[in-house]
């Protein structure tokens, strides 16, 4: 699927797939990842290309199956929380408000305007309209943003026990600590950089073992046994986090900071 704005090519000709459960949508700013649900939504049209959202095409799936919360917390500043939660659960089919409720901390909000809302409660009352009514599928755009360290490990770990219910489609330019993903895409400048699904998901993160020779060994704990076994001095173990493996793909081998974290081997 590609997109251009002008001679602005946001999204070239990208493709990947994703899988039920949690999967995330990853990149930098100005990777196309709003082009990407903003297209989804319906909100603009693709230059070329197709999308196939539960298993048909995205423009015949009946709104009420999926749900959005875009990145920018907007919304009608009189409308009141449960009213509005409810009118969207209506309109889907299933009362599931009292629920969402509870699940994003809104309880004491409820009877709330919008306009009455901070930052960080207008994100989680729009975030919790995505869900209303039991949708199959979510997307979700920097759903983190403008909430503290707390409750953005509360909203992972929320997600996680969710994700059984509903299909949670997470796009975002952090990870903010997310677990149990079932599919990943990693894009940059418009393409797919990475995209795993299920088992292949094991080969992002892990952990790398630093020898005193200058010897690195990523994600084999044999090679790193038969090392020491061998007589070579282990430095020390370092994780390797998503954000590593991310910033290493991104920036490429002729980055001074890969050569860094990427020692020759003897």
């Amino acid at each position: 699927m590609s997109k251009s704005y002008g001679d602005v090519k946001a999204l070239k000709g990208v493709t990947f797939s994703l899988s039920r459960g949690l999967s995330l949508i990853l990149g930098p700013n100005g990777s196309g990842k709003t082009t990407l649900i903003k297209i989804l939504a319906g909100i603009i049209r693709p230059d070329r290309g197709s999308i196939k959202l539960l298993g048909r095409d995205y423009r015949s799936v009946d709104r009420g199956e999926i749900g959005f919360a875009l990145e920018r917390p907007v919304a009608p500043p009189r409308v009141r929380v449960e009213s509005y939660l409810r009118a969207v659960a209506e309109y889907r089919g299933e009362d599931n408000v009292d629920e969402l409720i509870e699940t994003f901390g809104l309880w004491e909000h409820r009877k709330k305007r919008f306009k009455e809302l901070s930052q960080g409660y207008r994100r989680r009352f729009l975030l919790a309209a995505a869900f209303a009514g039991r949708p199959r599928a979510v997307f979700l755009d920097e759903p983190f943003s403008n909430l503290d360290v707390v409750s953005k490990v509360e909203l992972g770990r929320t997600f996680l026990e969710m994700k059984g219910k509903v299909s949670i489609v997470i796009v975002s330019h952090i990870i903010s600590g997310l677990r149990g993903l079932d599919s990943f895409v990693l894009l940059h400048n418009g393409e797919v950089v990475l995209n795993r699904v299920g088992r292949d998901l094991d080969t992002i993160g892990g952990f790398r073992a630093v020898f005193k020779d200058g010897t690195v060994v990523e994600n084999d704990v044999d090679g790193m046994t038969a090392l020491i076994r061998d007589g070579r001095e282990l430095l020390r173990i370092e994780p390797i986090t998503p954000e590593d493996m991310m910033y290493e793909r991104l920036k490429g081998p002729g980055s001074e900071t890969w050569r860094a974290c990427r020692s020759p081997t003897a």
